[in-house]
């Protein structure tokens, strides 16, 4: 509905009403254009509906004001998308008869056993037909109260919440195309606990003892994140929020800083307050763990060609860890069941999740708190084992981790199954990237796919990989692997039988991201580069990162150590003098930051340190704690890991050669042996 309400002599206000959105139609945008009558034409730009959070306070909204040369009778035109609205100017809102409707019971009450949750009962007379009511809890909460034959009309609803808060909790009255009539009750609902923030530290500078609960948290977390190697002494987190605040304690108080997008922070010890976790980070300041996302870095490692003089080569990564084989498998018989972070049922361990009845879980350890069982069916994942009830006691194979490839354009990752207000999205990832599957799971009979450590994604756009990847090149010291070697930088690619593509040639294998591959031969079919990388396998050469021989420059001593640094084909060699001992892929500077071409030798070696660079809020912004394994070779130009992306193959990088955090530590570590001004680099295009 759309009025021109006169303000004063021939000024006249230009005003829109909006129905109650539902969750189909919450927000809707289009252009819009304002023609007043008189020969004037306003562009309004996009105009958008209110959503269902916003609409109870934003279900009126003026839309411009306008003064006419004279008095008499106009009529306007409001065009929005493809509708049409007819004004008369002026004109007035109207005023419909509103139903006497008496409010017989509006009753908040916060649950005890879980602070994040309240009840809502309300029983209303006199609700007519062609009327609805509108009850809004808040956090995107809305649930409808319509008219029957009883003379009274009655509900009872659960508000969950995802953070503690002050909520306004209303009813309104609407008709029956969902226009506004009267408010007909509202309350505030206080939920959780809120501390104000403090002047000072809520805890001293020492630590207090943990308490047992706080200690279990804990050894959870130490057994989760187990030992870094060598080449990973920090684990790394970015914040999930923009503008992410951190504070001089754990447990909040003082501000220390504010943390705009782009920045990534690096988790130098962790502790547990009040039953939260915090982590400290490499400005000595503390962040709630609820407030960021663990990064997990690459693990591209790249090809050991051979060594001089019989040196050892690094120490391989260790074996992934090993997962505790189930031997137990259950069935919910609750109508609803927490799933917990611990075992026991009190204020600092509130619900994570809820199963229906007749979920299938998997139990893989029994404890009991205060003489209660409870079962672990999950990293982090307990329920009280009074509700399951066990199906079997068979031990289950361990299965092999399947591959996926994300086919939406944008996906999101959530800490936990399913799509509600409690579990928003921790992490996008983009189409074509290439996830490890480890569990499989449904959610309201939907698929669910766990691809990490508290990283859940729907199934439904997950395209899953039938073969397994072939091995990468293996390294055999009784013989040498020459160059030239690959990497696979598309998420897959086709294996054909000879090169070319054509219909009595039809794929027979995939390669996948990241896989190593031998080119044995290179040959060019209708203008395309093919490498052939086994008998009678042959891919196509656009989608492969080849690392070549690249003769040494005679500005390069005989037996210094050098890097050779290719733009064109994003790899890098490591050499002794005209002996090649290290291939690896690489991610280069974007074509806006391009990495500098020339023989550099390195002036600044650190082993981890900060860099930033760009201006906050402009989307070049970047702050990056603790990178590791860095080596200026000009300006600020340098080779070091980069933990904050998996893109390697391909340029990404403010004008410095990324590398993954191993390849940038066997580089550092392998350079260093000849002194600080090691290596020496050498970026050329091809």
């Amino acid at each position: 509905k759309v009025y021109a309400v006169r303000q004063s002599g021939t000024t006249v206000s230009f005003q829109a009403e909006f129905p109650a959105p539902s969750e189909h139609t919450s927000g809707a945008c289009a252009p819009a254009t304002l023609d007043f009558g008189d020969g004037s034409v306003l562009e309004l730009g996009t105009l958008c509906g209110p959503t269902i959070s916003t609409w109870r306070k934003a279900r009126r909204t003026e839309l411009a004001t306008h003064t006419y040369p004279s008095s008499a009778p106009y009529r306007a035109k409001l065009t929005w998308g493809e509708q049409e609205f007819t004004i008369e100017v002026p004109s007035a809102p109207e005023t419909p008869a509103v139903p006497p409707v008496e409010v017989l019971l509006f009753d908040l009450q916060p649950d005890e056993d879980d602070p994040l949750q309240a009840r809502l009962s309300l029983r209303v007379k006199g609700l007519s037909q062609g009327t609805r009511l509108r009850v809004d809890g808040g956090a995107d909460q809305v649930f409808w109260l319509d008219a029957v034959e009883e003379e009274e009309q009655e509900g009872t609803w659960t508000l969950v919440y995802a953070k503690p808060g002050t909520y306004d909790v209303t009813a309104d009255l609407v008709d029956g195309d969902g226009f506004w009539l009267a408010r007909v009750a509202e309350g505030k609902l206080q939920v959780g606990s809120l501390e104000e923030e403090e002047e000072q530290p809520r805890v001293p500078a020492e630590a207090p003892p943990l308490q047992p609960a706080a200690r279990l948290a804990m050894e959870e977390m130490a057994h989760y994140r187990g030992e870094l190697p060598v080449w990973m002494p920090f684990r790394y987190a970015r914040p999930v929020w923009a503008y992410t605040r951190t504070y001089a304690q754990p447990g909040g108080g003082r501000i220390a800083r504010i943390l705009p997008p782009g920045t990534y922070i690096s988790i130098r010890d962790e502790t547990v307050v009040d039953g939260n976790i915090w982590y400290k980070t490499a400005g000595h300041d503390w962040v709630p763990a609820s407030s960021v996302v663990v990064v997990h870095p690459s693990d591209l490692r790249g090809v050991t060609l051979r060594r001089k003089g019989g040196a050892s080569p690094p120490p391989p990564p260790p074996p992934p860890p090993t997962t505790p084989t189930p031997t137990r498998r259950g069935i919910v018989t609750a109508y609803l069941l927490n799933v917990r972070a611990r075992p026991g049922v009190r204020p600092d361990n509130p619900p994570i999740d809820r199963l229906r009845q007749g979920t299938e879980v998997t139990i893989y350890e029994e404890t009991t708190y205060q003489g209660e069982p409870w079962f672990r069916i999950g990293d982090n994942r307990w329920v009280h084992g009074g509700w399951v009830r066990i199906v079997s006691e068979t031990p289950s194979e361990p299965t092999t981790p399947r591959r996926g490839i994300v086919t939406a354009y944008l996906l999101n990752v959530r800490a936990r199954p399913g799509v509600r207000p409690d579990n928003p999205p921790i992490d996008r990832l983009r189409q074509g990237t290439e996830v490890t599957i480890y569990e499989e799971t449904t959610y309201q009979g939907e698929p669910w796919f766990r691809i990490g450590d508290n990283r859940w994604v729907h199934g439904s756009w997950v395209r899953v990989i039938t073969t397994l990847p072939r091995p990468a090149v293996t390294e055999q010291p009784d013989k040498p692997i020459p160059l030239p070697v690959g990497w696979v930088v598309a998420s897959s690619l086709n294996v054909r039988a000879r090169p070319g593509v054509s219909a009595d040639n039809p794929p027979i294998d995939r390669v996948h991201y990241k896989d190593t591959v031998r080119i044995l031969e290179e040959r060019v079919v209708n203008g395309a580069t093919w490498y052939r990388i086994g008998e009678d396998r042959w891919v196509y050469g656009g989608w492969i990162g080849v690392a070549r021989y690249k003769p040494r420059p005679a500005s390069i001593g005989a037996n210094e150590r050098w890097v050779g640094v290719c733009l064109k084909e994003q790899t890098a060699v490591a050499y002794e003098g005209d002996e090649p001992v290290y291939a690896a892929l690489v991610a280069t500077g974007l074509p806006q930051y391009p990495t500098v071409q020339g023989i550099f030798r390195t002036w600044l070696r650190r082993k981890w340190g900060k860099m930033s660079g760009g201006t906050p809020g402009t989307g070049t912004y970047y702050y990056l704690e603790d990178v590791t394994w860095t080596m200026y070779f000009y300006q600020g130009y340098a080779l070091h890991a980069a933990y904050w992306h998996d893109a390697f193959g391909r340029p990404r990088s403010h004008g410095c050669v990324n590398m993954s955090p191993y390849d940038a530590w066997w580089v550092f570590q392998w350079s260093g042996e000849v002194g600080d001004r090691s290596p020496v680099v050498y970026v050329y295009w091809a």
